[in-house]
């Protein structure tokens, strides 16, 4: 063979494509988030093939500014956390629904409680919210948390009527919360329904990021490492392996920068790969075990031998992780409040367990020194048998009774309130649809979440989160917080 066909077969194969080789088939995390759908690592980052990156790098990837190095969780607003009562609880018998003159309504003979003009009241929080007398919600918030702890809380009764036994009411706000600023630090928004807000409600407005479901405290620990067949390495050699991807991402980052918005994405992958490698060379200081403070532990009734997958330490573990900043919004459900048996044993009971976990909420925000914002909602509601006497049995759905709570919290002090409901319920004994949130439990959600940014001083940005939705006359006469 003559050196001038020697030539020409070398330059053919200089230019065909190369074979594929690990660093061509594998590429770079992206961010920890993405690990959650490989299996591979848990929460640490993602592999991607080189094709994706050539498209991100190509198009710019005009978002990639908005996640790059979010390692300090947060911002400026405060935890937010969301409890779903999964079956229609009477949360408009424990809560006290007054008319539109904020009075009491001439019976409650449908709602469990007897006439109005001899229903015993109880109030409580530093807004004194009216409450029936014997609710097994309140008697649990007042054995969980301190009489201190209530002066710092206000609570406000959304009346709204909602769907019976139903995941299709739009209560969940974790993805305009997410919007607006609420991020975690090594966690995402976490959940405990294998659905795409993590709880059984459907999302109002914006669809939520995907959330880390919890069904044990071993979730959130197995989320943050390495899982499958990488789970035998010991500490040590994770650590170097993540060092070791580092070191090909930077490599490999190189070849895209220039692309446009090449550069914007090298940072991207250098920023998260950093992250990613500190994160399992430092597992031990990532606190996110409730048991690693003795205050809060003890809120929740939680010691060296409390089962990790029962409810009170997964429950403990999502609030904790909200309150120090690990974690995002935070959704938790309970079921079996579909209690309408002829009875009135099961619902207190459940309305009690209820008000123990709200309590508990209450009580971790004060032990950890955190200003928080409670939402509890149901999917309708319930009617007991029409009776003049307190205390009749609950016998089936109505949803036209539903309500929603808004609870909030600061350690400096509660702050000021125009009033402890928003809409109100009507002489039938419902709430009233006529009113801007009465008849949507997304509007009513779209409420909620104005008086969020209200607790947080960021009402002005409504608009910015929720455009178009409310009037600025409107966006007044919702807002209840101060």
């Amino acid at each position: 063979m003559n050196n001038k066909l020697k030539n020409k077969i070398n330059e053919v194969q200089s230019e065909a494509p190369k074979s594929e080789t690990f660093e061509n088939l594998h590429g770079t995390p992206v961010t920890r988030r993405d690990f959650l759908s490989t299996g591979l690592i848990g929460f640490s980052g993602s592999l991607v093939l080189p094709s994706f990156l050539t498209i991100l790098g190509r198009s710019g990837y005009a978002q990639a500014e908005d996640i790059i190095c979010k390692t300090t969780g947060g911002g400026d607003m405060c935890p937010f956390i969301s409890i779903k009562l999964s079956g229609g609880a009477a949360m408009a018998a424990n809560f006290l629904p007054l008319d539109q003159g904020l009075q009491l309504l001439p019976s409650y003979s449908k709602m469990g409680m007897g006439l109005g003009s001899t229903v015993p009241v109880d109030y409580e929080f530093a807004n004194r919210a009216p409450f029936y007398a014997a609710s097994g919600m309140l008697a649990g918030i007042r054995a969980n948390a301190s009489a201190k702890t209530l002066l710092n809380s206000n609570f406000i009764g959304t009346c709204v009527r909602s769907q019976d036994d139903s995941s299709g009411n739009k209560f969940d706000i974790t993805g305009l919360v997410a919007n607006s600023g609420l991020s975690g630090k090594i966690l995402p928004n976490l959940g405990r329904a294998a659905t795409e807000t993590g709880v059984n409600n459907s999302f109002a407005y914006v669809r939520p990021p995907a959330p880390l479901i919890v069904g044990r405290y071993e979730d959130v620990v197995g989320s943050l490492g390495v899982s499958g067949s990488l789970a035998a390495l010991s500490q040590n050699q994770k650590s170097k392996l993540f060092r070791t991807i580092q070191s090909l991402s930077s490599t490999q980052a190189v070849a895209v920068q220039s692309m446009t918005g090449g550069n914007l994405l090298a940072r991207l992958l250098g920023c998260a790969n950093a992250d990613n490698t500190n994160l399992i060379a430092n597992s031990s200081s990532l606190n996110i075990d409730p048991l690693s403070n003795a205050a809060f532990a003890a809120v929740w009734g939680l010691n060296a031998n409390t089962n990790k997958s029962s409810q009170d330490f997964v429950f403990a573990t999502m609030v904790y992780n909200a309150l120090n900043g690990n974690a995002s919004t935070i959704n938790l459900e309970m079921g079996g409040f579909d209690y309408h048996n002829g009875t009135r044993t099961s619902g207190d009971a459940k309305d009690l367990e209820a008000g123990n976990v709200i309590g508990r909420v209450l009580q971790s925000l004060s032990v950890m020194g955190k200003k928080g914002f409670i939402v509890v909602t149901s999917d309708g509601s319930v009617t007991s048998a029409d009776s003049t006497v307190a205390g009749s049995p609950w016998m089936s759905d109505r949803g036209t009774a539903g309500s929603a709570y808004m609870i909030t919290y600061d350690p400096a002090s509660a702050h000021k309130v125009k009033s402890s409901q928003l809409g109100n319920f009507t002489s039938g004994q419902v709430a009233d649809d006529t009113f801007l949130t009465g008849g949507s439990s997304e509007i009513a959600s779209g409420a909620i979440f104005v008086n969020y940014l209200s607790f947080n001083g960021k009402l002005a940005l409504v608009e910015n989160y929720l455009p178009r939705v409310f009037t600025s006359t409107e966006v007044d006469l919702i807002t209840k917080i101060g």
